[in-house]
């Protein structure tokens, strides 16, 4: 059916956008069984190391569900020979896939060659300046009268969104 991937450094975003679709789909009336998350750093799949673990997993989660299957995988890049799997589940007609990965592999030229057929792709970057305050006033935190500050504040947190929850660089 459509493969989605998100790439982009480690923690800019790219699960939560995740989360952020799932949601969507089930404001939009899809069933919460429908939708299948596996996070591959989290404890319970961080042993899923092989495309064959991957697939037994999906087949297992998914064989009792009728209907389209929306499939999120995070951190995909951790499993060996993935795109298999992936292109593999991408064939058959009732699946919808996003997958997240952060490695330079996912990011490099050789992915193109090992997922077939098309897939969309996402890069997440870190906040821009403008993102970082207005995310800051959303969170109801202060933002500096100095410019000059707030900006040294931005280059500290990377743009990282996490970042802004904390009060202190030492909470981070």
């Amino acid at each position: 059916m459509r493969l989605i991937l998100s790439t982009g450094v480690r923690r800019c975003g790219k699960s939560s956008l995740m989360l952020t679709i799932a949601d969507e789909l089930v404001d939009r009336g899809v069933s919460e069984d429908n939708i299948i998350y596996i996070d591959l750093d989290k404890h319970g799949y961080r042993n899923i190391k092989s495309a064959d673990q991957l697939d037994a997993l999906i087949e297992e989660k998914t064989m009792d569900i009728k209907g389209t299957k929306y499939l999120f995988i995070d951190e995909v890049q951790n499993v060996d020979g993935f795109e298999e799997v992936l292109n593999g589940f991408r064939s058959e007609d009732d699946y919808s896939i996003f997958v997240t990965g952060s490695n330079s592999y996912l990011l490099s030229g050789e992915l193109v060659t090992k997922l077939t057929g098309r897939y969309i792709e996402f890069e997440i970057y870190t906040l821009s300046f403008e993102e970082y305050e207005s995310m800051k006033l959303f969170y109801k935190k202060s933002i500096s009268s100095n410019p000059l500050e707030e900006l040294s504040s931005y280059i500290i947190d990377g743009g990282f969104p996490r970042s802004i929850q904390f009060d202190s660089v030492a909470d981070r």
